[in-house]
């Protein structure tokens, strides 16, 4: 089965059970808290950790989030916080 029907059927499966999708389809989960705080969820590992640059690896690419002052705040197997000025996340395949 390639991918792309995997992910469909993981996607309906999803609907079908009223499961999140974010733990059928193994998406990661962002939330921002103003611009001070970023969590992640369902990541792979810290790639990329400076003040101005986390770049964290997750199932479909990475995300990066710039900004200033950033500090990594708390990190477990699939979580992770930043903190510091949070200027943007991207998103990249």
């Amino acid at each position: 089965m390639d991918e792309k029907r995997s992910f469909k059927w993981r996607n309906r499966l999803a609907d079908m059970l009223e499961l999140p999708r974010e733990i059928v389809l193994n998406l990661p989960r962002v939330t921002i808290i103003g611009n001070m705080q970023c969590y992640i969820e369902n990541h792979r590992g810290v790639i990329e950790y400076t003040n101005e640059r986390v770049r964290v690896s997750i199932n479909s690419g990475e995300l990066i989030v710039n900004g200033q002052d950033l500090v990594i705040r708390y990190m477990a197997n699939e979580e992770i916080a930043v903190e510091g000025t949070i200027g943007g996340v991207l998103y990249e395949l």
